[in-house]
């Protein structure tokens, strides 16, 4: 079962491997991939197929273009210099990284997008459309679900099976820095990934991740953050919930911080709004089969490399003083990069992230790197960091082109024959960038050159005009026009897509608590982990005698008819709405409303899905919203039950 380094291709059969693996070990051993159940593979396709139609929106395809692009990649370093900051704290790189492995893992079938030696070739040349649909797969599904966090191997808990496995970090037992344990973490020492044994010669198991992911194990801060989701689901456990309730509240509360904090953060918010208000206009997310757009996986959503600093303020010991917290440290300490340092069998105490070193408000949290055409690299060294990538032995990969990540980007988006940013700003209707601004949003000289020298200020890749309009329109703070409408467009639909998708739930509000009143942030989330100070618990209510839900709703939200939003939140829970029991622990809606009251209907005999659309909602064909509002107690669309009482979708 093979073990990748950033950016390595994977291919068919290593995904066999995978899966081969995982039938004979069974989940107390860590396949290379997440195998969601069922497994299975999408596609990936075009968002915009007609551009495909005009060679004139796409690359030029000369003999010489791939070494133009090589140089163009080359001129996109750029020392992490202090002050070049975006105003979004520095988690949120990560986080949108956590978000990509738990919808895309793209495999090649065949000659597949390319090998590295074929990426680099001089001579290489785009594929055809036809032989892109067929090479690529997507092996992972289509939605915001948390499978990276909830797919195989993931184990539960041993001693509950409620709960997901958590690991232990290594005693260092030291008081003083850099070995010391830092401030804030010691109420317990599940803070590291449950790994399997030491098991030096074979790369494929030792000390690996057990997780639905294991590219969750690849730098420290994404590592950090996936142990953040398994102990948030863990604290909603301890509240009372079930294993399925725990990863539904989870799973919405993660929706909710992907929309309402992270895309506004990163994307245009007024663009954002209009896709979740307006609806989707470019990528259908009900469409069948489902497809992840080339545009946005190859492209738009790379924006995030451009926001990784080359050295972060990660604790006490590991800052921005004597000993900084490298990229190369930060993949070290993982054993997917790094075999853990070879010297400790979890993660050392002296590496648990302090979170309110990179997210929060104030000046003192750490941002990302400003976003625009340059990728970190150190201030001594101009080709290292995010130029200078590791292979699985820790060596750097060779040739150096190969190394550097910015040419394999604009390689890859050229071999699939990407639109030029161009060309997708007038297809949908954005202010196009002339010339002279994609010439000026350049960082160098040595890039406008680059620039100039292949013609790209007039056909500009997608990826790099992505981050010129980010310079151009917003100083780097945000995405421009066209890089927030990829983004939005498809992270909201995969969201309407996705299972218990808040999107589909009308009066659908966060019920966990949180620090700023009215909001729901990833922080908050961290703080439900007990990984952030402030934490606290969920809002819950447990049943006493005498209780009704229109009661509960009278004392706990001040009004009575909002039961049914207490009702939604717990649908598995309660079978009939009239009768709930002592002892049992309801999630309540925050106490200031938010959106309608949904509406409900209790099944008849005789009754059947469509025949409710069609008498409800005035269309027998949206019998598929009522089914996924309620997965908690349908599981046949064909079987419904008199007496069961649905939540009906808006309109």
């Amino acid at each position: 079962m093979p073990r990748l380094g950033h950016g390595r291709s994977i291919t068919e059969n290593d995904i066999q491997s995978a899966e081969s693996g995982l039938a004979e070990v069974g989940v107390a051993r860590t396949a290379a991939f997440a195998l969601t159940t069922p497994a299975g593979s999408q596609s990936f396709d075009f968002l915009f197929p007609s551009l495909q139609d005009d060679e004139a929106n796409l690359l030029p395809q000369g003999a010489n273009t791939p070494e133009l692009l090589k140089n163009l990649g080359s001129s996109m370093v750029d020392t992490d210099t202090a002050g070049e900051d975006s105003p979004i704290p520095a988690a949120y790189t990560y986080f949108g990284q956590f978000v990509d492995h738990d919808i895309t893992l793209e495999i090649q079938q065949g000659f597949g997008s390319a090998t590295m030696a074929q990426l680099l070739d001089p001579a290489m040349t785009p594929l055809n459309v036809a032989a892109i649909r067929n090479a690529l797969l997507n092996h992972r599904t289509p939605t915001l679900d948390l499978d990276s966090v909830y797919g195989l191997p993931a184990p539960h808990d041993p001693a509950d099976g409620n709960k997901m496995q958590l690991g232990t970090v290594e005693l260092l037992r030291s008081t003083t820095p850099p070995t010391a344990r830092p401030a804030g973490t010691e109420a317990d020492d599940f803070h590291d990934l449950p790994r399997e044994p030491r098991d030096e010669g074979n790369i494929e198991h030792d000390r690996a991740a057990v997780i639905g992911d294991p590219r969750n194990d690849e730098n420290l801060i994404i590592s950090q953050l996936h142990v953040a989701f398994l102990r948030a689901h863990n604290a909603l456990v301890d509240q009372g919930l079930s294993f399925e309730d725990a990863r539904r509240v989870l799973r919405q509360h993660y929706q909710h911080v992907v929309v309402h904090d992270f895309l506004k953060r990163v994307a245009d918010p007024a663009i954002v709004d209009d896709v979740v208000t307006n609806g989707n206009r470019w990528f259908d997310p009900f469409s069948e089969p489902n497809f992840m757009p080339l545009e946005f996986s190859v492209a738009g959503y790379r924006f995030g490399h451009t926001m990784v600093r080359a050295e972060y303020d990660f604790n006490s010991n590991f800052n921005l003083g004597a000993i900084p917290a490298s990229l190369e440290l930060l993949f070290t300490f993982t054993a997917l990069s790094g075999n853990i340092s070879d010297r400790f069998n979890t993660l050392p105490d002296n590496w648990i992230i302090q979170w309110q070193n990179i997210i929060g408000d104030g000046d003192a949290v750490m941002k990302t790197r400003r976003l625009d055409p340059g990728l970190a690299t150190f201030k001594q060294n101009e080709f290292a960091a995010l130029f200078a990538l590791k292979n699985l032995t820790g060596a750097t990969e060779t040739p150096d082109l190969a190394a550097r990540l910015a040419v394999r980007n604009l390689l890859r988006g050229y071999r699939l024959r990407l639109p030029t940013g161009q060309a997708v700003a007038e297809h949908i209707g954005v202010q196009v960038l002339t010339k002279d601004e994609v010439l000026a949003a350049a960082i160098s000289d040595e890039q406008r050159i680059a620039l100039e020298a292949g013609g790209f200020q007039f056909r500009t890749p997608l990826w790099f005009y992505v981050l010129a309009e980010a310079r151009h329109f917003h100083n780097g703070a945000h995405l421009g026009p066209v890089g927030s409408t990829l983004v939005a467009e498809v992270l909201v639909g995969l969201v309407r897509r996705s299972t218990d998708s808040i999107l589909t739930q009308p009066g659908w509000t966060p019920s966990l608590p949180s620090a700023k009143p009215g909001t729901f942030e990833l922080a908050d989330i961290l703080r439900l982990a007990g990984v952030l100070a402030g934490s606290q618990p969920p809002a819950t209510h447990t049943v006493q005698a005498g209780d009704t839900l229109s009661s509960i709703a009278a004392a706990k939200l001040g009004a009575a008819n909002r039961w049914p939003q207490i009702y939604a939140l717990n649908q598995a829970l309660i079978r009939d709405p009239d009768r709930i029991f002592p002892g049992q622990v309801f999630v309540l809606p925050p106490k200031q409303p938010v959106g309608p009251i949904p509406r409900l209907h209790t099944v008849s005999r005789g009754d059947t899905l469509s025949g409710i659309a069609a008498a409800k909602l005035g269309d027998q064909n949206r019998w598929p919203e009522i089914f996924t509002l309620n997965r908690a107690i349908i599981t046949n669309p064909d079987r419904i039950i008199p007496g069961q009482v649905l939540i009906l979708p808006a309109g």
